[in-house]
């Protein structure tokens, strides 16, 4: 359990290239040149894995409150919260391989969030919820987020491996702020080990979403 203090200021904010004529999501939700968010935040923090790079058991529990209230600087006050759950298997039981599952929610309890604050694709502390999809590409006022992924070990010293992952996000709505639709990802990737006594692994990946929507995704460790 502790606390902590958060500061984000975005600044030259503006939008490249809209489109003629239409009125896009980012003007209709508001936005100024310049975003400030200040507050301090609570956290707990729960983990009994067994290595916190790559994990062959165990379960992670965070969860962070962040209230931005007018007194630390805000123009306005809005809290956020993010819970982040994740668990690791051995399957089949007796091997290296890791069945892997991950929860990440992020919601708006009140106020209005600054339009860059908002939860959105990739937007975690490091930048990897969504594979198969660009960093940003959905964004609103609530996010869920679900992924599974199995590891595969491919060599007895455990230097070469394989994943397959699939995931699934989905977001409240502008207008009706509701959860009306589902982005789901997958692909898979081979992991190559550099360090065995800390079990990282450089993580190469490629990852398929919707509308055509693909891409190249690489780690230091594995992507949770």
């Amino acid at each position: 359990l502790g606390l902590g203090y958060n500061l984000d200021y975005f600044w030259d904010i503006k939008e490249l290239n809209p489109p003629a004529n239409i009125v896009t999501d980012f003007e209709n939700y508001g936005y100024d040149a310049t975003e400030f968010a200040s507050g301090f935040t609570f956290n707990f923090l729960y983990d009994n894995r067994d290595n916190p790079i790559n994990a062959h058991k165990g379960n992670f529990v965070n969860v962070v409150y962040r209230p931005n209230l007018t007194i630390f600087g805000n123009t306005a006050t809005w809290r956020s919260l993010t819970v982040d759950l994740r668990k690791y298997i051995n399957f089949p039981a007796g091997t290296k391989n890791i069945l892997a599952f991950w929860n990440y929610d992020w919601v708006s309890i009140s106020g209005k969030t600054p339009y860059l604050m908002l939860p959105n694709t990739g937007g975690d502390p490091y930048s990897n919820t969504g594979r198969g999809y660009i960093p940003g590409r959905y964004r609103g006022d609530d996010m869920v987020y679900l992924e599974g992924e199995y590891r595969i070990n491919l060599s007895r010293r455990g230097i070469f491996g394989a994943v397959v992952f699939a995931n699934a996000q989905s977001f409240t709505e502008q207008a009706s702020k509701r959860f009306e639709t589902i982005a789901p990802g997958y692909g898979g990737g081979i992991r190559l080990k550099f360090n065995k006594f800390s079990r990282t692994n450089v993580a190469i990946d490629y990852g398929f979403g919707l509308g055509g929507s693909q891409g190249l995704f690489i780690n230091v460790g594995e992507v949770f």
